[in-house]
């Protein structure tokens, strides 16, 4: 019996344990510099591009392997099922006048030996290696670009989470005093003062306040979401923010001049790539040239089998220069350098247009925040007024000054206020993201 307790016991420790490990598994987030590194660290597309780099320094490290010597131990065993014949003049033999036909060498021989070569020029293989070194950088701006664009996803997506979160701060607000409307028309229509049309129109507006607070609790969930996903996180990952987002805290504007777009980077070097694919192509026309040396025996046998006594084996020794050069390869290798030239000049041409859809976007982008900013900050004024209005209204009608009709109208134009308020704010801080993110 003691020993049931006592595993049931372990088992509702483990169980707590494991309870509280999940509770407290709660990142806190100071601010968006903070997410960012986060990202930056956890991110699956920046681990592959961390692969990548890992996978270009095995490839550059094997592209240099062509200025080292290389050697291979080689063995081969052959049946010479017929011998070669030779014809050799029969005087050698004793029989003028006659050529004769031997055989000479051995039904069975073994070959076995070191062979060393060593590349002494071949241009190929010398670019090849400066294009492997060049990709290590290319893949090191294309992680950069990446992450200028992760940091305005994160941006975006964390602006949206607070702005659905002041929202939802408002929404209890208006909840509350939407209920408090419902409430006292409920009161007049039992007192006889009011129908029941009021109290319909009371529990309208009610219903109307309360579904704002179910899309703003949808986009919090949503732009939670892909903060989790950006960060790499899982699911259960609980999240916590430091920072919000007050409506009436609009200030000056910040931004007036953005930065290098990180995008552009990666076009030079993909000029310069293209420009040693076509150095690569034409170094098809050199010659190559190497050395080469085989230290090995030999073994003629009459019979099938191998030995290893004295003097079974012979030596067989030779150092040699070899020389190519393509000289016609069928139009092959000039038509892939017409080819490669228009790679480059495609590349020198991407460059271009690249910088000039760049200044114009970024023009653009300056302008749309100088724009969303006067707009965003008219849709705040208007907001607080029509807050006030409502307010005013508000305690008319609790005097009976007003009918519900009236302060209805006054409170829904005071939410359709709310709402473009809130949307030129999510405007404004979704372009102050990207600004941010080239900062």
């Amino acid at each position: 019996m003691n020993k049931w307790v006592l595993c049931f016991t372990f088992f509702i420790f483990f169980q707590k344990n494991a309870v509280s490990s999940v509770q407290t598994d709660t990142i806190r987030i100071t601010n968006i510099e903070s997410l960012w590194s986060m990202a930056i660290e956890n991110n699956p597309t920046q681990k592959v591009y961390q692969l990548k780099k890992l996978q270009a320094g095995y490839d550059n490290t094997a592209s240099d392997g062509f200025r080292y010597p290389q050697a291979g131990f080689s063995y081969n065993g052959q049946d010479n099922l017929k011998l070669s014949t030779t014809p050799i003049p029969g005087a050698l033999v004793g029989q003028p006048g006659k050529t004769i036909f031997l055989q000479f060498g051995k039904q069975y021989t073994h070959n076995s030996g070191l062979t060393v070569s060593y590349n002494l020029f071949d241009w190929q293989l010398v670019l090849q290696s400066r294009i492997a070194k060049e990709n290590i950088s290319l893949i090191g701006l294309q992680q950069n670009a990446f992450i200028q664009t992760l940091k305005t996803q994160l941006g975006q997506s964390y602006f949206a989470l607070l702005i659905a979160d002041a929202s939802l701060q408002v929404s209890k607000k208006d909840l509350i005093l939407a209920d408090s409307v419902m409430q006292i028309t409920n009161q007049r229509f039992q007192q006889g003062v009011t129908d029941a049309s009021a109290v319909n129109q009371a529990a309208i507006n009610y219903n109307n306040v309360k579904q704002n607070t179910y899309q703003s609790t949808e986009l919090y969930k949503q732009a939670l979401a892909n903060i989790k996903i950006l960060t790499g996180y899982p699911v259960e990952t609980g999240f916590s923010f430091k920072e919000s987002i007050s409506l009436d805290s609009l200030t000056e504007m910040k931004y007036t001049q953005i930065g290098q777009d990180k995008n552009l980077l990666v076009y030079p070097y993909n000029i310069k790539l293209a420009g040693l694919q076509k150095d690569l192509q034409q170094a098809a026309y050199y010659p190559k040239v190497g050395l080469t040396g085989y230290l090995g025996y030999q073994q003629f046998r009459d019979d099938f089998g191998m030995s290893f006594g004295n003097g079974a084996w012979k030596d067989y020794q030779y150092v040699g220069v070899n020389l190519s050069w393509n000289l016609f390869t069928g139009f092959t290798n000039s038509n892939k350098l017409k080819s490669v030239i228009i790679t480059d000049k495609i590349a020198r041409k991407q460059y271009e247009s690249a910088l000039t859809e760049n200044k114009i976007n970024d023009a653009a982008l300056l302008d749309s925040y100088t724009d969303y900013w006067n707009i965003t900050n008219t849709a705040k004024k208007t907001y607080f007024l029509y807050g006030r209005n409502a307010e005013l209204s508000l305690q008319k009608y609790k005097e009976g000054l007003i009918s519900m009709d009236t302060y209805l109208k006054t409170f829904e134009d005071y939410l359709h206020a709310e709402n473009a308020y809130l949307n030129n704010l999510s405007t404004l801080l979704s372009v102050q993201a990207t600004i941010l993110a080239r900062n």
